[in-house]
């Protein structure tokens, strides 16, 4: 079933150096919270697709952090056009 969210706040429009506009559309960061009142964080486009959703967190200055995070090390990313190797997980 799912759960109905609504928005709470946008984080910060991402926008990003000299870029050709003309092949990507404007996108922000999104914090929204559910019904069972979890927030998440979200990147969306400008007519409302959704191209990224966070896990939950407890609170919204949690998701609006680590939306933050998302955004601000994305530019060092690098883009990689191809489906990566699976990685292994560290028990902790």
């Amino acid at each position: 079933m799912a759960t109905a969210t609504k928005k709470v706040r946008a984080v910060r429009p991402v926008t990003r150096g000299a870029r050709d506009l003309s092949q990507s559309a404007p996108l922000e960061f999104l914090v929204h919270q559910d019904n069972a009142g979890a927030y998440y964080w979200e990147i969306a486009g400008e007519h409302g697709e959704s191209f990224a959703q966070s896990g939950s967190f407890a609170s919204q200055e949690d998701a609006e952090r680590a939306a933050r995070c998302v955004y601000d090390g994305a530019g060092s990313a690098r883009f990689e056009p191809h489906v990566a190797e699976e990685r292994q997980s560290v028990a902790a």
